[in-house]
């Protein structure tokens, strides 16, 4: 029988349809997913992938047992919540503290199947400027969620999704004022800035030996990341936004990538990964848990999250 360890895995490599996509959201090699996977499949005795150069995807076998698996989880889940209940471990109001644009893009779309799912929760989310974790949770606060790995030793951490940056502008801006051919070109775009504290955004670049940062200027410089992406929308100039910040808005068509050949960051690297702080011991863990547990699930099953 496959351990709960390897169901959970299961649910992330089929969500990303990527074994090292899968392997970055669990903090595992990418060979070891591959061969937890083979493993599986040579337990039930049959393909639950089918494997390209390039990606995974789901057999019919696969797509049954994901199903399967997915609602056993579920209950599993729901189990621990009722036995919650009698050990007085019931979470109840748990504040959520999120650095700008997480709690907006990423926790916004989730948050009310979560609610739903657990009616018993209440969830108190606060917006807050960008921080260095200190040695201790914010006043009142129960989870920090953002970006980084670092950690005081006084605090618990959980990695949840990993995560890269593009370049987005809307079509009707683009056939106004032309698309960039390379990010020297941007000196003449309006370029629209997530500024969640006085040190200006920089926009740095890399492509082969091409690796520079640029000081971009435009209209609009706001720590509100939702004002952001309505001038975005909107065609008033180009930003900067995470990947899956973009996803609904690059579906519909109401945004398209720019500069696509070209890594692009806001912050220290290209590859960035959010986590959340929670305090250390039992207690505190047995409140974060279900929550944490929640987006984990979510995040692995979705691959990205809807925008």
């Amino acid at each position: 029988m496959n351990s709960l360890a390897d169901l959970q895995m299961f649910l992330s490599v089929a969500g990303a349809e990527n074994f090292s996509a899968a392997a970055r959201q669990l903090g595992l090699p990418p060979s070891s997913v591959s061969r937890r996977i083979g493993a599986i499949e040579q337990r039930l005795g049959v393909a639950l992938f089918r494997r390209t150069t390039r990606d995974v995807t789901l057999t019919d076998a696969g797509t049954a047992y994901s199903q399967s698996v997915g609602r056993i989880l579920a209950e599993l889940q729901a189990a621990e919540i009722a036995i919650a209940r009698f050990a007085g471990q019931m979470p109840g109001t748990l504040k959520v503290e999120v650095w700008p644009g997480i709690g907006t893009w990423l926790l916004g779309p989730l948050l009310p199947r979560f609610l739903e799912e657990n009616p018993e929760v209440q969830i108190q989310l606060e917006h807050q400027p960008a921080r260095e974790p200190a040695d201790a949770l914010a006043a009142g606060a129960d989870i920090i969620i953002r970006y980084g790995l670092a950690k005081p030793a006084s605090l618990a951490l959980r990695r949840l999704l990993t995560t890269r940056q593009g370049l987005y502008a809307a079509p009707r801006y683009l056939e106004r004022h032309g698309v960039p051919a390379s990010p020297d070109a941007l000196q003449a775009h309006n370029c629209l800035l997530l500024q969640p504290e006085a040190e200006p955004e920089r926009w740095r670049f890399r492509r082969g030996d091409y690796d520079r940062s640029l000081q971009p200027a435009g209209t609009l410089r706001s720590n509100d990341p939702a004002s952001l992406q309505e001038a975005l929308a909107a065609g008033l100039g180009l930003a900067v936004l995470h990947e899956w910040a973009a996803t609904g808005a690059l579906r519909q068509g109401v945004v398209q990538r720019v500069l696509p050949e070209y890594e692009v960051t806001t912050m220290e690297s290209f590859e960035m990964h959010i986590s959340a702080l929670y305090a250390a011991g039992p207690k505190a863990a047995r409140k974060a848990r279900p929550f944490l547990d929640f987006l984990a699930t979510a995040l692995g099953e979705a691959g990205e999250p809807a925008a």
